[in-house]
């Protein structure tokens, strides 16, 4: 990161300093008593902040987001069951290959880019018999958050597995892990949470964790959920974990706690619409899909990537790029972390000269 840079990315992001206590500072020892309660207090406090049931279970990985997805794929569904897959996006996408690499089949609701999901793309699949609902809540790769309460209504009727990533949606945008039924969550350190990259958590209920997790993932080692729950009853990993980072989370957690879930939420919606009602009123182009509070992307007939670079290079300003066919027609930017209103006036300021 360039020296004076500032992030308008999606992760990682613009980091809190009273929350990054331990970086680059001496860790300590993680095989105490003391660190198993912080580990306990930070799943007790991820499943409230989830609206998570009691008897849920949660996991920490030292992995990216990635890796938890794999996780929750590879310990909840078994080879030769299919799953219905959002691809709407790269991240949906990656659901897809995740499932191509360990056997499981899949059909996917293929959005093309400005395409809104509805109702209509689940019509077609419903009494298939699928085993589970693969869903990004938030594809981050285009910005859109679906509607989850739709998924859920369908879920609960096919009576299928919901596992969702809400990596970039959660506390970003309301995410109601009982009410909405959803089997698992996944979440990772380096969106609204705004840690280090490294860490990744998978939210489990109880039906899921008895039905399928406690004898899944047989073929799964290092990601394997039940493995890692088990010593979690006692705030312990199976392995070496991220220990400055599950620090910082569990200072994070307590914070967000403190101020509570909502208005962490609202304040992160108030950065979103502050940023598009100027971007709109400077003549830039917001897709009209629902949008996640956590991320806006913005359209240019060409050229994008170019403004990304200048944007980078000449002001110290960095949103995210994109890739692919988007990769000169979409720059996205990003409202979780520490980002305030005056730093999007001087992002739209500098977009008004470069674009």
């Amino acid at each position: 990161m360039a020296r004076g840079e500032k992030l308008f990315t999606v992760g990682p992001v613009m980091i809190f300093p009273d929350v990054s206590e331990y970086s680059g500072k001496q860790l300590p020892y993680f095989r105490t008593r003391d660190f198993s309660e912080i580990m306990l207090n930070s799943e007790y406090l991820l499943k409230k902040l989830l609206f998570a049931e009691k008897e849920s279970r949660a996991v920490f990985l030292t992995a990216s987001g990635t890796g938890a997805m794999e996780a929750a794929v590879g310990c909840t569904f078994r080879k030769g069951e299919k799953v219905l897959i959002v691809v709407g996006g790269g991240f949906g996408k990656r659901f897809a290959e995740i499932c191509d690499a360990h056997g499981i089949l899949h059909d996917d609701i293929v959005l093309a880019f400005g395409e809104t999901f509805s109702e209509s793309h689940l019509e077609q699949f419903s009494g298939r018999g699928y085993s589970g609902f693969l869903v990004n809540l938030d594809e981050t790769s285009t910005g859109q958050l679906y509607d989850i309460g739709m998924i859920s209504r369908f879920c609960r009727r096919e009576g299928i597995c919901l596992v969702a990533d809400a990596i970039s949606s959660f506390l970003a945008d309301p995410v109601y892990m009982e009410k909405y039924g959803i089997d698992e969550i996944i979440l990772s350190s380096q969106k609204a949470l705004s840690l280090a990259p490294g860490l990744s958590s998978v939210v489990m209920g109880k039906k899921v964790f008895d039905e399928r997790i406690a004898d899944g993932g047989k073929d799964m080692y290092y990601l394997n959920l039940k493995r890692h729950a088990d010593d979690q009853i006692r705030g312990q990993t199976p392995f070496t974990p991220a220990v400055g980072i599950l620090l910082d989370l569990n200072s994070a957690l307590r914070k967000i706690d403190s101020a509570g879930v909502e208005s962490v939420i609202s304040r992160t919606a108030g950065l979103a619409s502050y940023f598009r009602k100027r971007a709109s009123e400077s003549g830039l182009n917001i897709p009209d899909y629902p949008l996640s509070n956590a991320v806006t992307p913005l359209i240019f007939e060409k050229n994008a990537y170019g403004i990304f670079e200048t944007l980078r290079n000449d002001y110290g300003l960095t949103v995210t790029p994109s890739g692919g066919d988007l990769r000169d027609k979409v720059l996205r930017v990003g409202h979780i972390g520490n980002l305030s209103e005056p730093d999007y006036d001087e992002l739209l300021l500098a977009l008004e000269k470069v674009r």
